[in-house]
């Protein structure tokens, strides 16, 4: 430093001599005196500074380790947490999957040693080495998406600094959710390749009545509706793929007209149970062949949706596209995409009204944000998928914080009786959604830490806890 002290122009020397204008002198950093022989033999002093503090970055981390552990609640809740050698740890969530932990143990010590803070370097080199070349898809990417989140996680913590920040800033104070009713009933629980099983928690829920009792009956929806109102929220969803006789010829037949008129019961019902001043989708789960959907979106249209979601498979996204151009009811599509690659052609051809990643699996919440911001390019909203615990759901939070084009985010998790318990928030009491928005604060991080106590009383049995 002292060396190139003569090149220095005149104003940085001041600079340095003085800090920061306009600090305190009781933030000023200590000054360094030093002798320097002048042209003419003699000597004189010059007192520098250290860079300020505000220039002065945290101490550099490494990984240590990381582990996993399981909550089996309506699905795999699969949490990841990544350790780090300042004492700090950051835990993220992924999107079930068969084989989900067996990955991440695999990918983990991939990790170690390596600065948690180049959160997307680490990414985009797990992207390749799970895949040799960088694979756009696959259950890679479920677990990526944990990795990625436990990260931000961490160095935020390390730093002080909440995730939100990382991604460009918040744009709002707090994130409109939107409540999954599912077909008026979601009190169920999924194995990772979607068997059904009943774990201890849903027996003692279902206290010996079957599940979905009635389900598909106009009255179950409307008092799904009512119920969902008076908890606050001003956004909801229902199925109707649920009311079609399911013989996996779905695709292709003619919807009958008894099942079209179920539909617009079911949904005619929903909306008078919730009212005109609520917003309401519904979702078709990709049951449908394009000539169908379009029957269905003009059977709905007279409802006022919010959104048609999922009408025909995923795989041609020219098959929603071809709906969304009609202009009938606006269409939702997405979750089941990776990276930008797989969002690219469904954004860039105006294929839906609004595009709805999972940031448990779509790549991680810099790649949900950058999802974002190409559909707003587009004119396309942005709605992200989340069947998330909490802590994932706040994840998906902090990344709709940050994007103008946000509409609302889901929850899924309303008849999982133990889902608020298993978070706390150090600086917002009571539960995790309040009147149907989540309050998004400036605590490190995520701005939340795994109840441990509450989510170990659910642990997958056979799963590993965080060892």
């Amino acid at each position: 430093m002292m060396r190139h002290t003569r090149a220095w122009p005149d104003a940085i020397r001041h600079r340095l001599s003085t800090g920061r204008e306009g600090l305190p002198a009781s933030h000023q950093p200590a000054a360094i005196t030093a002798v320097r022989s002048s042209a003419s033999g003699t000597s004189r002093s010059l007192t520098t500074h250290p860079p300020p503090h505000w220039f002065q970055s945290p101490t550099i981390m490494k990984i240590t380790h990381g582990n996993t552990a399981v909550v089996e609640a309506n699905y795999d809740y699969t949490y990841v947490r990544i350790h780090a050698d300042n004492g700090q740890y950051g835990t993220g969530e992924c999107f079930f999957a068969p084989g989900l932990t067996t990955a991440l143990h695999e990918m983990l010590p991939l990790l170690e040693g390596k600065d948690p803070r180049e959160v997307d370097r680490l990414c985009r080199f797990l992207w390749r080495k799970g895949s040799g070349a960088g694979a756009v898809a696959g259950y890679l990417y479920n677990a990526i998406s944990g990795i990625e989140a436990a990260l931000w996680d961490l160095v935020g913590k390390s730093w002080g600094v909440p995730c939100w920040q990382f991604l460009g800033g918040k744009v709002r104070d707090e994130v409109r959710i939107y409540v999954d009713c599912h077909a008026g009933d979601n009190i169920e629980s999924w194995g990772p390749m979607l068997d059904a099983r009943e774990p201890q928690w849903l027996q003692d829920a279902l206290a010996g009545r079957p599940q979905h009792e009635e389900r598909y009956e106009p009255e179950m929806y409307f008092n799904r509706a009512r119920q969902m109102v008076a908890a606050g929220f001003d956004a909801m969803k229902f199925d109707i793929d649920s009311i079609v006789v399911l013989t996996g010829e779905e695709l292709n037949r003619p919807l009958t007209r008894a099942e079209m008129d179920k539909m617009a019961a079911c949904v005619a019902a929903a909306r008078e149970g919730a009212g005109d001043q609520v917003d309401l989708a519904v979702d078709c789960h990709w049951r449908f062949a394009p000539t169908e959907a379009i029957r269905i979106a003009r059977a709905l249209a007279p409802y006022n949706l919010l959104w048609l979601e999922d009408p025909c498979p995923p795989e041609n996204f020219r098959d929603v596209a071809e709906i969304r151009a009609l202009g009938i009811v606006p269409i939702l599509t997405g979750e089941n995409l990776n990276r930008r690659h797989g969002f690219w052609d469904l954004i860039t051809h105006r294929g839906c009204d609004l595009v709805a990643p999972d940031i448990q699996k779509c790549a991680g919440m810099l790649e949900g944000k950058r999802i974002g911001e190409l559909a707003e390019m587009q004119g396309i909203r942005f709605a992200p998928h989340n069947i998330a615990s909490p802590l994932g759901t706040m994840a998906s939070a902090h990344v709709c914080a940050t994007l103008p084009n946000f509409v609302a985010l889901e929850f899924h998790g309303s008849d999982v009786p133990f889902w608020n318990d298993l978070i706390t928030r150090p600086d917002v009491p009571g539960p995790v959604i309040q009147k149907g928005r989540i309050p998004i604060t400036c605590a490190p991080g995520l701005g939340c830490e795994l109840n441990e106590a509450v989510a170990r009383q659910y642990a997958k049995p056979g799963e590993p806890w965080f060892v």
